[in-house]
């Protein structure tokens, strides 16, 4: 119809105007780690560097438990040195500078990787910021002045130190619903297909076993970004 103005007759058209794209969600990802993994604290620290120019694409890491020792059993002199050399090749990485093997080499190490990943779940019930505190603590207790972090005195003094409520954790770490979710998420990795530790799981679609390099995790996550719609699921790239 129509529209008259000063007497001139207009018409006013309809331009076609292109549809506006609809939000794009940012994508999770999943870091299954162990924190007496220095190739875990590699990972994350290139997938951080990786994520710098993918600012909005991705939401923040996510963190869950994937035990590289299940169950609390004595370690034989071969399958100590095989983690310290894995430990002393780990420690050539610039993301690991100053990492020791002492962890596996002493006479108290570890005899599972439950006690400290229960840990960090009870943690996350005092907020993500305080559970990122707790891995550090622990990761520098381990892999660099070679603690035994499996034990409850040394989670506590750990707890205590980076300003967890210290009841509320103690709390959290006792009940055996706390040991059980551990196991339950180690459970649910290994249905993905996840078998050691690093991996890291793009939007729920592609699993990414054994660290990377900073340039090769970039690649993954720009080339997942651009194809994120038409992605047949469950890709493993080794």
């Amino acid at each position: 119809m129509p529209l008259h103005s000063g007497g001139t007759s207009q018409v006013q058209s309809r331009a076609t105007v292109p549809p506006r794209p609809p939000p794009v969600e940012p994508i999770a990802l999943v870091l299954y780690e162990d924190p007496l993994s220095p190739w875990c604290l590699v990972a994350e620290k290139r997938i951080s560097a990786a994520l710098d120019s993918l600012e909005g694409t991705y939401e923040p890491l996510r963190h869950e438990p994937f035990p590289l020792r299940l169950e609390p059993r004595a370690m034989s002199r071969a399958e100590r040195e095989r983690l310290a050399r894995s430990t002393r090749k780990a420690a050539k990485e610039p993301e690991a500078k100053g990492v020791t093997a002492d962890l596996w080499l002493s006479a108290d190490p570890p005899l599972s990787s439950i006690p400290p990943l229960a840990a960090l779940l009870a943690a996350r019930l005092q907020g993500v910021a305080r559970e990122e505190a707790l891995r550090t603590a622990l990761r520098q207790a381990a892999l660099f002045r070679g603690v035994n972090v499996s034990r409850s005195d040394v989670l506590y003094e750990l707890a205590e130190h980076v300003g967890l409520d210290l009841s509320r954790f103690a709390g959290a770490l006792a009940t055996p619903l706390t040991e059980r979710r551990v196991r339950a998420r180690y459970e649910e990795a290994v249905d993905r297909g996840v078998d050691a530790a690093p991996a890291l799981v793009v939007g729920e679609e592609w699993l990414v076993a054994g660290p990377r390099s900073v340039d090769e995790y970039r690649e993954i996550l720009e080339r997942y970004a651009q194809v994120r719609h038409g992605l047949p699921s469950a890709r493993v790239l080794h």
